[in-house]
């Protein structure tokens, strides 16, 4: 008896000191350590072995100990329960540790973290103790199957995320996991609560089942035998209506699975999606509401157009057909296929997905991952290496901000930003940093490395990640010809706000409370899209308050500003800066803050605000805004200086935009800033010939906004099918500035306009 109870408490022993370590670990990791998604989730896996293999243990020990009795599956079901006990008891040690943890770590949503640790860990316990015990009464080697239908599970997982677009996956051990994506939004949803549920349904389905078992076979029954004995009792007597609901609810919740939010199949989202057209390379899936007949011609050339870009690079033809799934927002991207604001691409499948507001951007960035497939890895077509695979993409898009990639990697280098390249070419080291570094700088690399070598070893070393065999050199020898080769290129005063503001914001690993923070942050987002800019500024001011995040703030900013509360805006950024250590990552938010110094009457600290953000030049909207809201700020004539105020300032769509400009002295050559302002609104509106009626007759007095009022002459042109008199609007503007950038992107309009010649935007 002694011997017993002594081989009892060893294996408990053994668990506390793995749930104890386990958790005093995740203490020391970031995202780990406060209740949180991470660590319930983490925790639910080790629970999964615990918890079942404890059940095994305690179900065994008392099988040989009553051998020899005929009728023990109540006393079973005892030793069961008491194991049960025991796993839930156990996951006190990882709950306590957490909320010890919280008087050093911040938990910004307490409430949410219990949530989250009920539904994975506790939940994956009863599962797991509720299988093992099953296998203990149906199995021989009951460890090992349980082991095997772990596996199982993980391997069902795998494939689904293989063979489907879906990135996200449901699981009876883990619970949930919403795949790898730089998303940091992450919440308990109605989805993972049904699973849960369900998995409770099926936990109480397999302990009747190993009830049965107990009570009508013997442990030295062979388990074929045992498991006609099962089928037998459970379709007996009333049994029958139990098996029947079982199956039934299994079936509906398989049948069911994408409308429940659980899995999301091709089929699926077509379906959702509802609208399909198809190119020579391309099957293009997208909704209804985006896209006229018209627009999604378009759509279509854009795609072929990039097609043809990249195979050019690549110097490759391409046959085949690419699926695109096109989503009309973020929210429903992330619903049907777990992405949200992270657009992906499966080379493996030939699929990229991507939301309509997106689709400019990201197309081209996305086609590289696909068109690079045959260059790939067997089965995942690609390489093995993160900085290679994004870095290519990069390297081939090369089109990042108002730099070249080259420019801005030398930035960061002269500015101390840059960390060691050859970490980031590996996945952790990628991830490991801010996305916009670890792009950037893996673009710019792998862009040397095409330009000095060609395109072949650079496919080579794509799928071999062998720098030795592909360019005769190792991977630390490249690096320090890129490093000379950056260390050419000027770098001015400028760029280290450029360099401030792109790369000095810390990756999910760093930011406190990340997830919730997300969170609150998208709930305010919604405010302020229905113009609740009160709910929007409390929910900000909240997030910023809890982690001090950029995104919590410029939502604040811009919420308070519409709210006319400038004093408010003023005092809590001069406060913020004067203890920021980079106070310069946060000059986007000068142009918001301007204005509020405009509104408080103090107009010669707002002119000294914007005119810093258009000299720092950000970006292409950013400096065109500064520049406007600067010009705006000078005029003479008041009465159109505080129409354009309120223009800045207020909630308007922009219907009543053209209206409240419509209502301002435009005259196109003293009062030409309200004339080009409603030009950008036509052009945004796709008012093309009206667009073209406001904008083509302006003499603009600054070269940036000369620049962009003809570029959006020759986008107004493009689209009108005017591709002769598209490029010459295109190349006119070089007349204004002739960045590199600049230059960049007026070539690739001129080379896409030439490739629109003599075509229609339909496909037959």
């Amino acid at each position: 008896m002694m011997l017993a109870h002594d081989q009892l408490r060893l294996p408990l022993v053994v668990s506390a000191f793995l749930y104890l370590s386990f958790s005093l670990l995740c203490t020391q990791l970031p995202l780990t350590n406060y209740l949180g998604y991470e660590f319930s989730a983490l925790t639910a896996l080790l629970t999964s072995f615990v918890a079942g293999f404890t059940t095994i243990n305690s179900v065994r020990r008392f099988l040989r100990e009553k051998r020899a009795e005929e009728d023990h599956a109540g006393e079973a079901l005892g030793a069961f329960r008491r194991a049960v006990q025991l796993n839930l008891l156990f996951l006190i040690i990882p709950f306590s540790v957490m909320l010890a943890n919280a008087l050093f770590v911040k938990n910004c949503s307490l409430g949410e973290g219990v949530g989250f640790f009920l539904l994975l860990p506790v939940v994956t316990a009863l599962f797991a103790s509720a299988l093992g015990v099953f296998c203990t009464a149906h199995y021989r080697r009951p460890k090992t199957v349980f082991t095997l239908f772990v596996a199982a599970t993980f391997i069902e997982v795998l494939t689904i995320g293989y063979f489907t677009p879906a990135i996200f996956s449901y699981n009876f051990f883990y619970g949930y996991f919403p795949g790898l994506t730089y998303d940091e939004a992450l919440g308990i949803q109605p989805p993972l609560i049904l699973f849960r549920v369900f998995t409770l349904m099926l936990a109480a389905a397999l302990v009747w089942m190993a009830w049965l078992l107990l009570r009508s076979t013997h442990s030295d029954v062979p388990t074929w035998e045992k498991g006609l004995t099962l089928v037998g009792e459970m379709l007996q007597g009333r049994r029958v209506f139990i098996t029947t609901a079982i199956a039934t609810l299994i079936i509906v919740v398989w049948w069911f699975r994408g409308e429940l939010g659980l899995d999301a199949s091709s089929r699926f989202i077509q379906h959702q999606l509802g609208k399909a057209y198809t190119t020579p390379h391309f099957r293009i899936y997208y909704a209804a509401s985006s896209y006229s007949d018209d627009e999604i011609r378009w759509v279509a050339a854009e795609h072929e157009f990039r097609l043809k870009q990249i195979t050019d690079a690549l110097r490759m033809p391409f046959r085949g057909t690419i699926e695109s799934y096109i989503y009309p927002s973020a929210e429903v991207k992330q619903r049907l296929m777990g992405a949200g604001n992270t657009n992906i691409a499966k080379p493996w499948s030939g699929q990229i997905h991507l939301t309509q507001q997106t689709l400019d951007a990201t197309l081209k960035h996305e086609l590289v991952h696909v068109l690079a497939a045959p260059f790939g890895l067997p089965i995942i077509k690609a390489s093995l290496s993160t900085g290679l695979v994004e870095g290519l993409a990069m390297a081939i898009e090369w089109d990042w901000g108002n730099r070249t990639l080259h420019q801005y990697a030398a930035a960061m280098r002269r500015f101390g930003v840059a960390p060691e390249i050859a970490a980031l070419m590996s996945f952790t080291g990628f991830a490991a940093h801010a996305s916009s570094v670890s792009y950037v700088l893996a673009g710019s690399f792998c862009r040397y490395l095409m330009d000095t070598y060609g395109m072949r070893p650079v496919m080579q070393v794509y799928r071999s990640n062998d720098y030795e065999r592909a360019f005769g050199k190792s991977l630390h020898a490249l690096i320090d010809e890129w490093h000379a080769f950056l260390d050419k290129i000027p770098v001015g005063g400028d760029d280290r706000d450029a360099v401030d503001v792109l790369f000095r914001r810390p990756p999910i690993f760093e930011k406190v409370c990340a997830r919730v923070v997300a969170m609150r942050n998208k709930e305010a987002a919604k405010a302020f899209g229905r113009r609740d800019y009160r709910a929007a500024a409390a929910l900000y001011k909240q997030s910023f308050e809890d982690g001090r995040g950029y995104d919590a703030l410029s939502g604040y900013v811009v919420s308070a500003v519409r709210l006319g509360e400038y004093a408010s805006v003023i005092a809590l950024f001069d406060s913020f800066m004067q203890r920021s250590q980079q106070p310069a990552q946060y000059l986007p938010l000068m142009v918001h803050v301007g204005l509020a110094q405009w509104g408080n009457g103090d107009t010669a600290t707002a002119q000294e605000l914007f005119s810093r953000v258009a000299r720092a030049n950000i970006s292409e909207q950013l400096t065109e805004t500064a520049i406007v809201c600067s010009l705006a700020l000078a005029l003479r004539d008041a009465t159109n200086r505080n129409a354009l105020f309120r223009y800045f300032t207020q909630a308007a769509s922009d219907s009543e935009r053209v209206a409240l400009l419509d209502s301002m002295d435009m005259d196109t050559v003293r009062q030409w800033l309200p004339a080009y302002l409603k030009g950008k609104v036509l052009a945004r509106q796709k008012r093309w010939s009206d667009a073209l009626t406001v904008l083509e007759p302006l003499h603009t007095t600054h070269p940036v906004l000369e620049a962009l009022r003809l570029k959006t002459i020759g986008h107004a042109l493009f689209r009108s099918r005017r591709f002769a008199d598209a490029q010459i609007a295109f190349w006119r503007s070089l007349n204004a500035v002739a960045t590199e950038v600049a230059q960049q992107d007026v070539n690739e309009w001129i080379e896409r306009c030439e490739w629109m010649k003599g075509r229609t935007t339909g496909w037959e």
